[in-house]
């Protein structure tokens, strides 16, 4: 059986998490910030010319994206307007384009559609991505602290990776 090359994108308005499978082969993986510009479409532009570089670099037969929350709020507002431009920009190419919920994305990588970003990071170390468990942030140690940003900043590679494996899933 021929495997598809999927890119996973896990979309953000500040930092942009990218993932390309080959099957069970992770080829690239890795976080993009997005730098602010002086107006909106600056960030849009930058997260194009991300997308459409990895494109043109792994040639990827399927571009899977988190679809984002609708939150009455500019930057969810801008975080859509991103996800539209990314979709729109592949189907362009004409790669198929599969777009899933953060519910759909950890029930069928962890089982649990309520499992926590860190959940989700540690299972795919566990479940043969073990070259990524360094990035893994630490638990808090009071749950109510959350964690600091650079904390967060790998778990936007693990989401795009979940979104590339459940995409995955949907194939088989």
């Amino acid at each position: 059986m021929q495997h598809k090359t999927i890119l996973g994108i896990d979309p953000g308005t500040r930092e942009m998490g990218l993932a390309v499978l080959r099957g069970r082969e992770l080829r690239h993986f890795g976080v993009r910030t997005l730098r602010n510009g002086t107006r909106p479409y600056d960030v849009i532009g930058l997260a194009r010319r991300i997308v459409l570089a990895t494109i043109e670099t792994y040639a990827p037969d399927i571009v899977a994206v988190e679809e984002p929350f609708n939150l009455p709020t500019t930057r969810s507002n801008l975080l859509n307007v991103i996800s539209d431009e990314l979709r729109e920009r592949a189907q362009e190419l004409g790669i198929e384009v599969v777009e899933l919920s953060p519910a759909a994305i950890r029930e069928r990588v962890t089982g649990n559609p309520r499992a926590t970003k860190i959940e989700v990071a540690e299972i795919l170390a566990r479940g043969g991505f073990a070259q990524l468990r360094e990035l893994i942030p630490k638990r808090p140690k009071r749950a109510a602290l959350g964690l600091r940003p650079r904390d967060k900043y790998w778990l936007h590679m693990f989401d795009a990776l979940a979104v590339a494996l459940a995409a995955g899933h949907s194939l088989a």
